[in-house]
Formats: structure tokens, sequence, C-alpha cells
């Protein structure tokens, strides 16, 4: 492993000082509804019925020959009706045959079914991803799935593993509004999500409530409520979080509050620890706290900062790389976000966004969307945020669902997710892309049911 969201990250004492922007740096609010409807006049559909989906390919079809069918046959066969073979597959003999120009399937199926050496021609039929969220703001998601280039690939991983509630995330940051107390609330995206008890690090108390912000919307974007027709989606939104808040309203916390926080979520049982924050200091004290949580067989995953523009220093914890995984952030267009940091330590990439384009057209800024508050934390809205603090959740969720399949050691989780990684970038990694940006159906098929690498 080598390897959110401001104009400048400040070390300010022989602790360190972590200071985090309001908001994560650049945001746009959207669809304010403090009951947590959408407040849109009118949406395309997040639902998907398979009869109203092309059922198969218009330009190919699958062909088997007779047994006894010579090869000058077959090729005859082919040569008569205007085939010709794409692909085989050997271990059945059946053959991908592509379509003569201006004809139909219909007809060419028709064709090759009266050539005695053929055995069967059929279509070649679609299938489906069958699980796609019925949340109605999912269209806007374009993080976790889009038809341009695929983003992070979630429908065919939520066919793989959508979470298991044993498996715990904690979340250091700012808090998450995951309860009604006193004057917080909870954010309504999180009424179905699985919390476990955490700890206020800041205020010395077990109601680690968020008062700023940003922890409410990272953990949307790891177990954001999914398929419950509301908002927006997660990624491992079957899996647990735990609460931790490290920084305060202003945004900011202190190495100290930090270790404090990664003691304790390994020692209440976190397998997954999302951190996404930064410090322009390294001190032994952050570094020993993550490095004692990978020891303990706790996968770390830290945001590796915004500074690219601001000197491009590196980021802790991020830079502790043997010990974590450090996530940089991609717009829409898979282009390296212009304010992700850079350097020796930057594993992978996830969409982090750029509030400033909207590249793929849908209307709305190319930041990542979730629900928080600005403010009052019992009034929510949907928010698009940019920032290495936005991709880093991605990547704790895919190790989420990693662990729910198994993976439990933190180097096995990064060596699923680093090497099935997309390449951007220079061939193989390089200190802008890593190793690419993320891929999680692939991630989740990187091992077997064993746990090992199937073979070829």
């Amino acid at each position: 492993m080598k390897g959110i969201a401001s104009p400048q990250w400040l070390g300010l004492s022989l602790i360190g000082f972590i200071v985090l922007p309001t908001l994560a740096g650049r945001y746009v609010r959207f669809l304010h509804n403090a009951d947590g409807g959408q407040g849109i006049a009118s949406m395309p559909d997040s639902g998907r019925s398979l009869a109203e989906l092309p059922q198969f390919s218009p330009c190919d079809v699958i062909v088997a020959f007779e047994p006894n069918a010579s090869e000058e046959g077959k090729a005859n066969v082919l040569l008569q009706n205007g085939c010709s073979i794409v692909r085989t597959c050997h271990a059945t003999g059946i053959h991908l045959v592509r379509l003569p120009s201006g004809q139909s399937v219909d007809e060419t199926i028709a064709r090759l079914r009266t050539c005695a050496d053929v055995n069967y021609a059929e279509v070649n039929g679609y299938v489906y991803s069958t699980f796609f969220p019925n949340d109605p703001l999912y269209w806007l998601q374009w993080n976790l799935q889009n038809p341009d280039n695929g983003g992070i690939r979630m429908e065919k991983a939520w066919d793989i593993a959508r979470g298991d509630p044993n498996v715990i995330v904690a979340v250091l940051d700012t808090g998450v509004a995951f309860e009604d107390f006193g004057r917080y609330r909870m954010a309504p995206e999180l009424a179905g999500v699985s919390f476990v008890p955490g700890y206020d690090f800041v205020n010395g108390d077990d109601h680690p409530n968020d008062d700023q912000g940003h922890g409410t919307h990272i953990t949307g974007t790891i177990v954001g409520g999914t398929d419950n027709s509301l908002g927006v989606a997660g990624v491992a939104f079957g899996c647990s979080i735990m609460p931790v808040k490290v920084m305060d309203r202003e945004g900011s916390g202190d190495h100290f509050a930090v270790a404090e926080g990664i003691r304790f979520a390994v020692e209440h049982g976190a397998k997954v620890i999302n951190m996404s924050f930064g410090s322009s200091l390294g001190t032994r004290t952050l570094r020993d706290a993550v490095a004692w949580a990978h020891g303990q067989g706790v996968t770390v995953v830290c945001a590796a900062g915004n500074d690219f523009r601001n000197g491009n220093p590196t980021i802790y914890p991020a830079g502790y790389s043997e010990y974590c995984i450090a996530v940089g952030a991609t717009r829409f267009d898979l282009q390296r976000a212009s304010y992700s940091s850079t350097g020796f330590f930057v594993d992978v990439v996830a969409p982090g966004g750029d509030t400033r384009v909207d590249q793929n057209g849908d209307g709305y800024p190319d930041g990542i969307l979730q629900q928080t508050f600005s403010g009052n934390p019992a009034e929510f809205a949907y928010w698009y945020m940019q920032g290495t603090s936005m991709a880093t959740p991605h990547v704790s969720g895919l190790a989420a669902l990693l662990v729910s399949q198994g993976v439990a050691e933190p180097d096995r989780v990064a060596e699923a997710i680093q090497n099935t990684a997309r390449d951007l970038g220079t061939v193989g990694w390089d200190p802008e892309y890593g190793w690419g940006i993320i891929d999680a159906s692939a991630a989740l098929a990187y091992f077997g049911n064993d746990g090992e690498r199937p073979g070829p």
C-alpha cells in the first residue's frame, strides 16, 4: 500500500493539527427539504424492468454445428449465409457468429436452422445486473455507475456483495448524523443504517454527533440507505458504521485525538477505518496509531489530500503508505481532479468530483451527491461536494465489501483493490493515479470462494 478537502493543511503544534475546510472545500447545495423529500417536479425513473431492455444482440447469433460436421461443411454454411465467426468456445464447441449487413437476427437464424450441418442456432441473449437501486436520485450518482465510463462499476458489484452488518466501518471525522439527541437529528438517508456505539473525542462523551456536515456526507457514500425509494445510494449499505468524532464544528482536530479514535475503533471491532482528512505534519503518534491498526488486521483508508496546487506536500496519515490505502480523486472524465495531491504514497483513485463543470450533461455540477446539512444539524439537504475526502469513502466501502466476503487481512484487501483498478495515466503505477481507478465488481471477483486467487 502506498499513498480533504482544503486549500491548505497546516501543522500547528508538536502533536499536529488537522484542519478541515467548511463542507470539504467546494460544494453545491441541492434539493433542500428537512424531511428528506426530493422536491423535484420530474425525474427519470431509476427503476428498470428487464422487459423494457434489449433482450438479445442485434449483431450476432450463437451457432452449434453437428458433431460430425467437417470443417469444410462449417465453412460452406457460413459462406452461404454471409456470416463469420467472431469467437469460439473451445470447451463446448459453440460459436459466436456475426450477421451479414442488413440481415435480421430472425432471418439469419431461420436460414441457419435449415442447414444439415447446424445442430442449433439461437439469439445471443443479454443479461443485466439483477440489482438496480430504486433510489430516485441514483441516476445522478455518476460516481457509482454511468453509461460513459462505468464509474466504479457498482451494479455488478452489488450482485456479488452488498455488505455484512458484522463488518464495521469506523468513520473518524466530524461525527455522523446518526441519532436524535438534543438539537441533533438523524439524517433521513441513514435511518436504515446499522450503527454500533462510537465515541466523541472532541467533547468526551458517547454521542459523536456531527456538528459540521462533513462526516455525514462521507458516511452516506459508504453505507447510505439504498433501494429504499429515498434519495441516493451507498457502496456497502449492508455493513455497519461506528461514528468516531475526532474533529470539531470548525473541521479541526489533532493527532492525539485521531490516535485515540483509531485505538477505540480497533478495540471495539472496526475492520475498516475511513479517514477523510489530513495534516501537513507527520508525527510518531499518528504513524504508530495507523501502523498498530494495520497490524491488528484493520484496513485503513486515507485521503491523499487536495494540495496539488499548494506545493503538493505529502499529506498524513496517507503518507504512511505501508500501513494504509491512500486515495486520490478523479473527475467524471477519469482525469485526475486538479486539486488532488500526487506522490509516492498514492495507491488508487476514486471519484472525488469537480463542481465547476457538468461533463456528463445531467444539468448538475459533477460533485459527489449525498445528504448532509450546513449549519443546522436538524435540517438536511442533498449536497454535491468535491475532494479526496469524497473519493476515500468509495474505497472504504469497497474494502468493507471485501471483508464481508471473508478477505480479512488488510494487505489482501489492498491487493484486490489495487490489482483490479483500471489503469489511468502512465502504464502501471504512477504518482498521479496510483494503480488507477477502483473497479468494485472486479475487486470483488478477484479472490475465489476459498479466499485464493482463481486459476486461469
